[in-house]
């Protein structure tokens, strides 16, 4: 499973503290480092600082995101969404509206079930994709057993969404399967 580190906004998520205030503050940074721990008290000056640093990702994290990145692959798709439903008790089904370039428009809940299945219906799939203007889709749930392998009402659901994605001209791109630290992509694995 390809890991891509510090995507999506995240680019200085392996570095250790002592590097994150080393690089913030670099003529006082372990009294900054300690400051903010509450091991000693903080004077004005780093009390300013610090708030001026948080207000500075404040900021930054309450702008407006870029375009998301488009999906390339099956483990673009398990990476974004295996922590939204991979803990679900029951199954949750999920249909990502997508742009042309295959960047995420919106997430649409279809489907939370029972412990082993979910209901799914065309119309439930394809209205918010119709109404949105979605050039394609991607399919996405969980099993809560853990094991991603597709069920014969899994094979079916995604040969009867595909055909419908036809007759409306929203092409279903890939039927993803989120397990326990892995997953099942029905493209990639042939049964397309």
């Amino acid at each position: 499973m390809r890991k891509n580190p510090g995507r999506d906004g995240r680019p200085l998520e392996a570095w250790e503290e002592a590097e994150l205030f080393r690089a913030a503050f670099p003529e006082d940074w372990e009294g900054m480092r300690s400051a903010v721990r509450g091991e000693e008290p903080a004077d004005a000056a780093r009390r300013a600082r610090w708030e001026a640093a948080v207000e500075i990702v404040r900021r930054a994290l309450s702008a407006p995101s870029p375009l998301p990145e488009p999906f390339r692959s099956a483990t673009d798709v398990f990476e974004r969404y295996r922590y939204l439903v991979a803990d679900y008790r029951v199954e949750v089904f999920l249909a990502v509206l997508l742009d042309v370039k295959n960047r995420p428009m919106q997430d649409h809940r279809v489907s939370t079930g029972i412990l082993n299945g979910s209901l799914i219906h065309p119309r439930e799939v394809f209205a918010p994709a119709v109404r949105e203007r979605a050039a394609s889709i991607l399919l996405v749930h969980n099993h809560p057993s853990g094991d991603p392998a597709p069920s014969p009402e899994d094979r079916e659901a995604t040969r009867r969404l595909r055909s419908a994605g036809g007759i409306v001209g929203i092409a279903v791109l890939d039927h993803v399967i989120i397990g326990d630290g892995s997953f099942y992509s029905f493209r990639e694995e042939a049964d397309w």
